[in-house]
């Protein structure tokens, strides 16, 4: 094989790799989005066994009120009633895949209580997603209330 040949097969098996990293990046993204959306629809109807499953044990939470709480905290707010949204829309995400982590940012127009306080309005978001066993898991997450929105 003379040089050129080979930089040639070089250059197309770089090309591939580029192009196959730039599609997995696109699915994961999609991927995340779509469980971000089915978990804020989890949230609304209270299905506290999707929130424990997509949620690792070493979770964290920073509500609007700023107030700190963890894995086992969260959801038993859910199944106490403590924590009730009747709606919890998305908009505005960004995903940002770096391996087995994303983050994602976004804004949600929420309506109901969380932690027994009234969360109706809108709150900017981060969720952080860590791929653990093939799948991914939210590991922290921290929102801000908008004070116009």
């Amino acid at each position: 094989m003379n040089q050129k040949s080979f930089a040639f097969l070089l250059a197309s098996i770089l090309s591939l790799a580029v192009l196959l990293n730039a599609a997995w990046a696109a699915n994961a993204e999609e991927e995340l989005k779509k469980l971000e959306t089915d978990r804020a629809a989890a949230v609304v109807r209270g299905d506290v066994a999707t929130l424990e499953k997509q949620t690792s044990d070493d979770y964290t939470l920073i509500n609007m009120n700023g107030q700190m709480s963890d894995k086992s905290q969260m959801v038993n707010a859910f199944k106490t009633g403590q924590s009730k949204l009747t709606s919890d829309e998305l908009s505005d995400m960004k995903v940002r895949v770096y391996g087995n982590t994303a983050v994602i940012t976004g804004k949600a127009d929420v309506n109901g209580t969380l932690g027994g306080k009234d969360a109706t309005g809108q709150i900017m978001f981060t969720r952080v997603y860590v791929k653990k066993g093939g799948q991914w898991q939210a590991v922290a997450f921290q929102q801000t209330r908008v004070s116009n929105p």
